[in-house]
């Protein structure tokens, strides 16, 4: 079995207490419009509240359109609903995702959203983009770099209007464990104008909001003249990642002789929201939008006295950006736990602060 069939492998196996995801990123090559598509399963914890599920989310994001920026849905399923499909596939309900396709379909009241998709995928293993090592951690969430440089043909449906995919890029992951991340924020850019070849994730962390969890930030770049590792020790060490305002990300890194600034941004309408339930029963709200933009400039020096010379600026063509925290992004709507589209926000969404404080 090829290394991405295996790291696609469920790991629930009826185990209470658990989460399981897998997700594709899909950006149209012209950056107006882009797809985001999540097949989960969710068990909570003995004492927690509600019933074991299968659930498949998904949002389309449209710059052009000034009616329809952004459509979020999801379905609920029961779990029973969930199947393991040969080699390395899943199901739920009538939702596939498996080795070279991808298809399925969500609708909640007047939207709808149904996607049809062939993945190219040959050649495509298992990347890293966190601190060698870490995956041998016992870590509260795992996750799985499956599919990097991805390209995506087929269809998607929004509300009725068919939208042809021809060759868009995007990745596909894949997530598990037993207690939610607190904090994180997440950067992806597959296409810049200026270097085809280039490539950026950046990320910031926390697993828990209280003292001694630290914020990690890892950043991996790839220009078409090197591979530079900002996720590895000990340049992470000095990579910096932080939200100024609603839709906007800063980060920065540096090594001995390589530096990098960068900034990414989304128009806010475009910003979708979600809660993600832990399994002991509080909630993180997720804002996302995939039709993000990012600028990026690199900087050199032939050695660490001498003073920096910037040699390179990149501007992407697509972007992912994604913001996860218990508190709200101002102006996002949230699609609650037990809804299905986004509305208003529910009494106690933020779930029971003191299950979060006894993890």
């Amino acid at each position: 079995m090829p290394s991405s069939e295996r790291a696609n492998l469920p790991r629930w196996t009826g185990q209470r207490g658990f989460f399981e995801i897998w997700f594709v990123v899909v950006l149209d090559t012209g950056g107006d419009r882009a797809w985001w598509l999540r097949y989960t399963l969710f068990t909570p914890a003995p004492g927690a509240p509600g019933e074991p599920r299968a659930t498949v989310w998904a949002a389309a994001f449209d710059c052009a359109s000034a009616d329809r920026p952004a459509v979020a849905l999801k379905s609920i399923h029961p779990a029973s609903a969930f199947t393991a499909l040969s080699p390395s596939g899943v199901r739920i309900g009538d939702s596939e995702l498996a080795p070279g396709r991808c298809h399925g379909q969500v609708a909640s009241g007047e939207h709808a959203i149904a996607w049809d998709l062939r993945i190219s995928q040959e050649g495509k293993a298992p990347v890293r983009r966190e601190p060698r090592g870490i995956s041998l951690l016992p870590l509260p969430t795992n996750v799985a770099h499956v599919h990097d440089d991805l390209v995506f043909d087929g269809t998607v449906t929004v509300d009725g209007e068919r939208f042809e995919v021809k060759g868009a890029p995007g990745l596909q992951k894949h997530l598990w464990g037993h207690r939610r991340l607190e904090e994180l924020t997440w950067l992806y850019c597959p296409r810049f104008r200026e270097d085809p070849d280039a490539r950026l994730e950046a990320m910031m962390v926390r697993a828990e909001r209280k003292a001694g969890h630290p914020r990690l930030a890892p950043i991996y770049l790839r220009t078409g003249d090197a591979k530079h590792t900002f996720h590895e020790l000990p340049s992470m060490l000095f990579t910096r990642v932080s939200s100024p305002t609603t839709g906007e990300l800063s980060f920065s890194a540096a090594s001995a002789t390589v530096g990098m600034k960068g900034r990414a941004w989304c128009d806010p309408r475009t910003l979708v929201g979600y809660l993600y339930r832990d399994p002991k029963g509080w909630d993180v709200r997720v804002a996302q939008s995939d039709v993000a933009r990012c600028e990026v400039e690199l900087f050199s020096r032939p050695h660490p006295f001498a003073p920096w010379r910037p040699t390179k600026t990149l501007t992407s063509t697509v972007g992912a950006l994604e913001f996860h925290a218990p508190e709200p992004v101002p102006g996002v709507r949230y699609i609650p736990w037990d809804g299905t589209e986004a509305g208003p926000e529910p009494e106690l969404a933020l779930g029971d602060a003191s299950a979060r404080e006894t993890g």
